[in-house]
């Protein structure tokens, strides 16, 4: 569930003094003797490393949950949770659909800020009311209904027209230019990477913020990200990947080849192992024009690794498939979803970059074999 394993990721860790203190009164009359969760919003899997809060052992009634990726409070009439964190960051609400039958269900989103944060969920429906004073809550509100008719235009996790998406982006660096310390529009750029992708205006958006937000964990953390999507993206040089004793991928595997098609997968994919077949058929056609074939699969486990030699055995694949298990991958392509599908030229140069849109697959290859 996208819920759970994209949204959050909270971990205890060493308190640094870069640390701010948090500390968060909840009232929640509405749940009392219930359960509410403490959750990070819907985000991909590339972006999750950015999100992280300290709790402190002695918040009562409030403890981690799925190995440490989130937090349970067992609603009292007061209850109280501290601990640290690095920067101002979004977070949200989180409790089972009312009906009890279609999942779960999620307030607003607010920020956690620095000092003491009074929040009430007033009812059922997890509406948050939060204090007057809550300064970055309030640059939140005002950032939002600022982005309020760009963000009507665009699809989350999504293909979205990419003028719609420039266009936010220009708003976005206007509202920075006028507010360089506003966190809520750092973490805009964030949702908005996760969301809709990578565009090279968030590099343009990044320099406008101050010296003191620049120097946050966060912001640099997210700065690291962005230069590697940038120079493993469309006109960027594909990297060389170690698979340990399972071989490599380097600018030689390119060169006696007009393009490479590079899968990323895994055997948890649907979508990746349902559309093996259109790949194998694309492969019979390509082969002989000069197109390569190359799997990675994002398997360590030696029953997973069996498991994906099994669906190639089934699926008739004759191209060669390397296994990640030290996610050399992931980490120098910081790729963060299947399946991914990269095009190559024969320099190594990435000449295409899709996530999950393999009906593109092949005017793709026409049009750069042409």
């Amino acid at each position: 569930m996208r819920v759970i394993s994209q949204i959050l990721l909270l971990f205890a860790g060493s308190f640094v003094f870069s640390q701010k203190q948090i500390h968060i009164e909840l009232k929640a009359p509405s749940f009392e003797n219930d359960s509410l969760f403490l959750v990070f919003p819907t985000v991909s899997k590339s972006v999750t490393s950015l999100f992280a809060m300290n709790l402190k052992g002695n918040n009562k009634n409030v403890r981690s949950f799925a190995n440490s990726k989130g937090a349970v409070i067992s609603v009292q009439s007061q209850n109280t949770i501290s601990g640290t964190f690095q920067c101002p960051m979004p977070m949200m609400m989180m409790a089972p659909s009312k009906d009890g039958q279609n999942g779960f269900q999620n307030s607003k989103v607010f920020f956690i800020e620095n000092g003491i944060l009074k929040i009430e969920v007033s009812d059922k429906d997890l509406t948050l009311v939060l204090p007057p004073d809550a300064i970055i809550n309030k640059d939140y509100k005002r950032l939002k209904e600022y982005l309020h008719q760009a963000d009507e235009k665009l699809k989350p996790f999504e293909k979205n027209n990419p003028e719609d998406v420039k266009n936010k982006e220009k708003l976005l660096q206007t509202y920075i230019k006028n507010n360089p310390e506003s966190y809520p529009a750092f973490w805009e750029i964030v949702d908005d990477f996760s969301k809709y992708g990578f565009h090279k205006d968030y590099l343009s958006a990044l320099p406008l913020f101050s010296k003191k937000l620049k120097t946050s964990s966060c912001f640099k953390d997210f700065e690291k990200i962005l230069y590697i999507e940038n120079s493993t993206n469309v006109g960027g040089n594909f990297p060389e990947i170690d698979f340990g004793t399972e071989g490599n991928i380097t600018k030689a595997t390119f060169s006696d080849h007009k393009l490479t098609l590079i899968d990323y997968w895994s055997t948890t994919c649907k979508p990746c192992i349902e559309g093996l077949p259109e790949l194998v058929k694309l492969y019979g056609k390509y082969k002989d024009k000069g197109v390569n074939f190359i799997s990675v699969a994002d398997e360590k486990t030696q029953p997973r690794m069996e498991l994906a030699n099994k669906i190639f055995r089934k699926n008739n694949v004759s191209w060669k498939n390397y296994f990640d298990p030290a996610k050399e991958f992931s980490k120098k392509l910081n790729a963060a979803g299947y399946p991914l599908y990269i095009l190559v030229d024969g320099n190594g140069k990435i000449v295409s970059r899709e996530v999950d849109r393999q009906e593109t697959l092949e005017s793709v290859i026409e049009k750069h074999l042409n």
